[in-house]
C-alpha cells in the first residue's frame, strides 16, 4: 500500500496540472463498500481516500468500532491493506481518521466527559492513529457538549495538532495531513464570519509554533443526512465564499455530510473549487437495498414453491428487528420522528423499514446477520437467480450497485484519471 505523497502535495500537483475536482471521502461502513471503493478507484484511475470514524474504528480499550464486529486502527490498516490486494488498485491510497479528536465517540458525548478527560483519550486515539499508518487526521474538538469558545477550539486544535506532530516524529514516519473544523455540523452555511475568524486565529498559533498548517478546513455547505436524503440546501453563493477565505489562508475547502447530493450539484464542485467532499452513510444504505431487494426475490421463490419456507433466510425481517433494537438509528432521524413514542414507531413498518434501510449497515458483523446473509446468497445461487450462476453471484451483484454509487461521485466530481499526474511527475 504505497502512500509516497502528502493529500496537501496531490492537491498542488492538480492545481499545476490545471485539474479541477473535488476529492471523494469514502465512509468505510462495511467490507463490501471498501472493496467497492478499490474496484472503482482502479477502473477510474484515482485514489481510494477512506474516512474512518471513531463509531467505525478505534482502540478495543476504547470500545473499539462497529466495523466487521470491533475494527482498531492496526486491524484496520491490515484489512484495507488485504482488500487492496485483492484488487487490480496499485497506487497510492489515503488512510484518512474522520471526526477524531475529543467526545467524539457516541459514548463520550453522551457522557459529556470533563475538556481535560475528553482530550487525553483523544490524545491515545490519534497516537493509535499515527501509529498504524494513518496519512491524513481529522481534528475536531467542536462536538464539545460544555459551553466553550471559538478561542478554546483553536486551543484544543493546536494543542491535539502539536501532540500528533511530536508522535509522528518519534516514530520517524513521513509528514501527514490535517483537517480542522470551525463547528460542529449539523447543518446549515457556516457563516464567512466565523471562519475567517478560526482560520486567522489558528493559522495564527500554528504558524508561531512551526506547525504545518491544515490541509483542509471544514465549512457546512448548508447540506445535512437525515433519513435516506440529503435534507439541506447545498448554497453555492455562500460555498464559494467560504473556498476564497481559506484559499487566502493557504488551505483547502473541505465539506461533509455530501450524501444523496444531486448530479448537477456534485458537477458544480470543482468548480466551485471545493478540495474534498465526504460520503458514508449513503454507500450503507445502498448495500443494505441491494440486500433487501435480493430477500424479496428470495421470498417470491418461496411463494412459487422453488424454495421450502424453513430453509429462506429471513434476513429481511432480522434487519427490520436488529436495526431497530441495536442500532443508533435516532441520530439519522428527524426531529419530528425521534419525538415519536417507541411504541408509535415499532408498530410503523414503513417507518422500520426506512430504520433498516438507514442503520442496517451497522448490523453486518451481528452473528444472526451474518448467517442469515449466508444462507441467502446460498438459496439464491442454487436457485440460478443470476444470468451467470456461481458461488459469488449474489455477493457480485451487492457489491456492484456499490460501485455503481461510488462511481457516480467519482464521475460528477472529476475524480477520474487523477492518479495520472503522478505517473506522469
Amino acid at each position: 500500500m504505497p502512500n509516497h505523497i502528502t493529500l496537501r502535495d496531490f492537491i498542488a500537483k492538480l492545481k499545476q496540472a490545471g485539474r479541477d475536482c473535488t476529492l471523494l471521502g469514502v465512509g468505510p461502513v462495511s467490507e463490501v463498500v471498501v472493496r467497492a471503493a478499490f474496484q472503482a478507484c482502479a477502473r477510474h484511475n484515482c485514489p481510494p481516500i477512506f474516512i474512518a470514524s471513531r463509531n467505525q474504528v478505534d482502540l478495543k480499550r476504547l470500545g473499539h468500532g462497529y466495523l466487521m464486529g470491533g475494527m482498531d486502527q492496526k486491524t484496520f490498516v491490515a484489512f484495507l491493506k488485504r482488500l487492496e490486494q485483492e484488487s487490480a488498485y496499485r497506487g497510492t491510497v489515503f488512510i484518512c481518521r474522520d471526526h477524531g479528536g475529543p467526545w467524539q465517540r457516541d459514548a463520550e458525548l453522551k457522557a459529556k466527559l470533563p475538556a481535560a478527560q475528553a482530550m487525553a483519550i483523544a490524545r491515545r486515539s490519534f497516537r493509535a492513529d499515527i501509529a498504524a499508518g494513518f496519512n491524513y487526521l481529522h481534528i475536531d474538538p467542536t462536538k464539545c457538549p460544555h459551553r466553550h469558545t471559538q478561542e478554546q477550539l483553536v486551543q484544543w486544535t493546536v494543542e491535539l495538532l502539536a501532540y500528533c506532530e511530536t508522535v509522528r516524529r518519534r516514530l520517524g514516519l513521513d509528514a501527514i495531513d490535517y483537517e480542522v473544523g470551525t463547528e460542529d455540523i449539523q447543518g446549515g452555511l457556516t457563516t464567512a464570519e466565523t471562519y475567517e475568524s478560526f482560520l486567522k486565529k489558528l493559522t495564527a498559533r500554528l504558524t508561531k509554533a512551526h506547525l504545518p498548517l491544515p490541509t483542509c478546513v471544514v465549512g457546512q455547505t448548508g447540506t445535512l443526512c437525515k433519513l435516506d436524503r440529503n435534507v439541506g440546501r447545498f448554497d453555492a453563493q455562500g460555498t464559494a465564499r467560504l473556498v476564497k477565505i481559506a484559499a487566502r489562508y493557504g488551505v483547502g475547502f473541505k465539506e461533509h455530510n455530501g450524501d444523496y447530493l444531486a448530479a448537477a450539484i456534485c458537477r458544480a464542485h470543482p468548480g466551485l473549487g471545493i478540495t474534498g467532499m465526504n460520503v458514508a452513510p449513503e454507500f450503507g444504505l445502498v448495500e443494505t437495498e441491494a440486500l433487501l431487494a435480493l430477500a424479496d426475490l428470495e421470498t417470491k421463490l418461496v411463494r412459487a414453491g422453488r424454495l421450502r419456507e424453513k430453509k429462506a433466510s429471513h434476513l429481511r425481517q432480522l434487519l427490520l428487528e436488529k436495526t431497530f433494537t441495536g442500532t443508533p438509528w435516532k441520530k439519522w432521524m428527524t426531529a419530528e420522528i425521534s419525538k415519536r413514542a417507541p411504541a408509535q414507531i415499532k408498530a410503523d413498518n414503513a417507518l422500520r423499514l426506512l430504520i433498516a434501510r438507514v442503520c442496517g449497515h451497522y448490523t453486518y458483523a451481528d452473528p444472526a446477520i451474518r448467517s442469515a446473509r449466508k444462507r441467502l446468497y446460498a438459496n439464491l445461487g442454487r436457485c440460478r437467480c443470476f444470468p451467470k450462476p456461481g458461488a459469488n453471484s449474489a455477493d457480485d451483484f451487492v457489491l456492484g450497485k456499490v460501485r455503481a454509487q461510488i462511481e457516480f461521485y467519482i464521475r460528477h466530481l472529476a475524480m477520474a484519471d487523477t492518479n495520472a499526474i503522478l505517473q506522469d511527475g
